[in-house]
């Protein structure tokens, strides 16, 4: 009777339907993109080439994110909780201007580099202003699903992000199958759907009066200072995320191989996701915590021990499912990933433990331990990336994944244990 009384008052619990709002909505892109994997994989419309492409296309779109949000995004996160309404406003207009100063210069990069990116990694023309534009555009979708989240809105939350998929993914069956546009109708239906939520973007940002503020050089120079320690902590995400691919595809010259190898990647980024859904719920809960005057480590402690169990059964789980679902619906050419598979997914649980603990660090700003432990994941990624990756190929790149994030994880829970022990010391849990 105990346990069933528990169930019917978690069912009305307001935290509780949050989290599951966040959850489904996050699998909600995932689950369908699963759904159409058999069409993906099918050579018939994409072939492992093009996927790899579509691979590069993704992780060039990382490695360009954190020069065009220059931290504004880590920074409005906090800062929502700290500034009043006008000095809010402000902000969120310089950051606009300021990732938008940033993306026409991005581009301007990129078209300079043009024929280096096209010999050494096979990047179509079209790439050049699409990689910039999608970051900018992805820019624009998250602030608002920042704003949206710390609102505590997650109903809107879901709206805007199913939006987004439907459309995206949509286009993309459309462009592929009906009109045989092969790796461009992915990137379209991408493109396509990040604009049209950007424009409710600003449309949302001028409805609350959040692009009625100034420029302000302050901000400006706060954020650029700031900027360094979140651009090298971006940098070394994309190089434990990313560089992996591209060191693949410099390496081998071959876009297949890249393709088997990020299907990989696809299956076990499943945990990212769910603990991007997990966070996204629990980042404004543990900075409105923070905030107060008199922190309640056990509230903490109890986030902290609910996020680690969901994350290791959903560990667990992919563990099981995920080389039936190889087996049944993927295409036989990727099976070879499944060995890759492992490695990867446990080197994205020891990732996602190490986000949770990003969030004191990133909250208090502690900018030179950001900085550092920056550069020592940039330096041990690619570095284990491009030594195994050299003699093992694909087999070296997933375990350098997963080495990598072990050795992240170690080097971030000694940086953080002034914020973890008195969590672990807490009275209740």
């Amino acid at each position: 009777m105990a346990a069933v009384q528990f169930l019917k008052q978690a069912h009305k619990s307001p935290d509780i339907k949050a989290i599951g709002i966040y959850t489904l909505t996050n699998f909600f892109g995932k689950g369908l993109s699963f759904l159409l994997l058999p069409l993906f994989t099918n050579p018939k419309y994409l072939s492992p080439a093009d996927n790899g492409l579509l691979s590069l296309f993704g992780q060039a779109i990382i490695f360009v994110a954190p020069f065009i949000n220059l931290g504004v995004l880590q920074s409005a996160s906090a800062d929502y909780f700290k500034l009043g309404k006008k000095e809010f406003n402000d902000f969120c207009t310089t950051g606009f201007t300021i990732s938008a100063v940033m993306t026409a210069f991005t581009f301007f990069v990129f078209f300079l580099c043009r024929n280096f990116l096209s010999e050494s990694f096979s990047f179509p023309s079209m790439f050049i202003w699409a990689i910039p534009l999608a970051a900018f555009l992805n820019f624009c979708y998250e602030f608002l699903i920042l704003l949206i989240r710390n609102r505590n809105d997650a109903t809107k939350y879901m709206k805007v992000n199913m939006i987004k998929i439907i459309i995206e993914l949509g286009l993309a069956i459309i462009l592929i199958v009906l009109f045989s546009w092969t790796w461009k109708g992915r990137v379209s239906g991408i493109l396509i759907a990040g604009g049209i939520i950007t424009l409710y973007a600003i449309y949302f940002f001028i409805s609350n009066g959040l692009l009625s503020g100034c420029i302000k050089k302050k901000i400006i120079y706060d954020e650029l200072k700031y900027s360094v320690p979140i651009i090298m902590m971006q940098l070394s995400m994309f190089c434990l995320f990313s560089s992996d691919s591209f060191f693949l595809a410099g390496i081998t010259k071959n876009n297949s191989e890249v393709g088997i190898y990020g299907m990989a990647c696809v299956f076990g980024s499943i945990l990212i996701t769910f603990s991007s859904a997990l966070i996204q719920y629990m980042i404004p809960k543990l900075n409105e915590i923070l905030s107060q005057k008199i922190i309640d480590y056990a509230r903490i402690k109890k986030q902290f021990l609910v996020y680690t169990g969901l994350m290791f059964f959903a560990f667990a789980s992919l563990l099981l499912s995920v080389p039936l679902i190889y087996h049944f619906f993927i295409n036989n050419n990727y099976w070879p990933g499944i060995r890759y598979f492992y490695f990867l997914s446990s080197g994205y649980f020891f990732w996602a433990i190490t986000t949770f603990l990003y969030t004191f660090l990133l909250y208090f700003k502690h900018k030179k331990i950001l900085l550092i432990l920056a550069c020592l994941s940039l330096v041990i990624s690619l570095f284990s990336n491009y030594f195994l990756i050299q003699f093992f190929g694909s087999r070296g790149a997933c375990v350098s994944v997963c080495c990598t994030y072990f050795i992240v994880m170690l080097f971030t829970i000694i940086s953080t244990k002034k914020y973890w022990k008195p969590i672990l010391h807490s009275a209740e849990a």
